[in-house]
């Protein structure tokens, strides 16, 4: 028995789940669950609904719901055979940005391996949405996308909410928070 008291201290003691206390934000055309302890400061917007949510540890997190927002695209990672190298330098282009491996035929994935993110598709709320991660925690975009929201007077209603080298913490939580989108039906 004392063995058993023993082993259910142990276990109790590796597993710590930490409750962080969250709040619904209702920003209007949508509404999220964000940990009590991030604030949400007003941003000046021109054609759309803008905010900025910051969180506990500083990270810094936009999000646009309106007609332009972004679609979260990686930049596409500029690959190239080494046999061209020669050719850039001889024409004086410039190489920063370029990748050269040892391989003359480039594919599909050879460019994955370059990317700093990773897409996922999942419903929320009833939308499909787009949510982008790093590999890397610490070093890329973690974020959200909704295509189509409906229509407004300028077009097409979309959202993006995204923030850059988010902490461990703060890009887990706000993970968590983006599966707790609320869309305001229309």
């Amino acid at each position: 028995m004392k063995n058993f008291a023993i082993l259910l201290v142990i276990l109790c003691s590796c597993v710590t789940k930490e409750n962080v206390r969250t709040e619904r934000q209702d920003f209007g055309s949508f509404s999220i669950e964000l940990p009590s302890d991030w604030r949400v400061n007003d941003v000046q917007g021109i054609d759309s609904q803008v905010k900025e949510i910051v969180t506990s540890k500083g990270d810094t997190i936009h999000f646009d719901y309106g007609v332009y927002s972004s679609s979260l695209e990686e930049a596409s990672v500029k690959i190239y055979p080494s046999s061209m190298i020669s050719w850039f330098l001889e024409n004086k282009y410039d190489t920063t940005g370029r990748v050269f491996i040892n391989k003359e035929n480039i594919e599909e994935a050879d460019r994955e391996k370059y990317r700093k993110w990773k897409n996922s598709f999942e419903m929320i709320d009833g939308y499909q949405a787009k949510i982008v991660e790093p590999k890397v925690i610490g070093d890329g975009l973690t974020g959200v996308y909704f295509d189509s929201l409906g229509v407004g007077p300028m077009g097409k209603l979309m959202l993006q909410i995204s923030g850059f080298n988010l902490s461990p913490k703060g890009n887990e939580l706000f993970l968590k928070s983006i599966r707790t989108i609320r869309i305001k039906k229309k």
